[in-house]
């Protein structure tokens, strides 16, 4: 089985410059503090996905977006806007997170 390389510590590097902090990284997500965006990395590793939670004010991700998107960029990754996502916890204590595309 082919292991994957994903850049964990370069996100977190970017992050931790514009004022983020992961929280917990699962798999291929990225979850980060205050819970306004998660990132998930695509298959290639150097591409991620950026995605707001549905109770993100539209003017605060916009401004998310305009910012981690070139400050990525300059660190080699690629991180393109895919929608949205909803974390709801169910009955038994685990996570549900569902993800809504543009």
């Amino acid at each position: 089985m082919e292991q994957q390389f994903r850049p964990l510590g370069t996100v977190m590097q970017l992050l931790e410059e514009l004022g983020h902090k992961v929280t917990y990284a699962y798999e291929d997500l990225v979850f980060v503090d205050h819970n306004d965006f998660m990132l998930q990395f695509d298959n290639s590793g150097m591409q991620l996905h950026l995605f707001f939670n549905r109770s993100c004010p539209s003017d605060e991700a916009e401004k998310i977006e305009q910012i981690i998107i070139p400050a990525a960029d300059r660190k080699g990754l690629i991180v393109s806007k895919k929608g949205h996502y909803h974390i709801s916890e169910q009955e038994d204590d685990n996570l549900r997170i569902e993800f809504f595309d543009n």
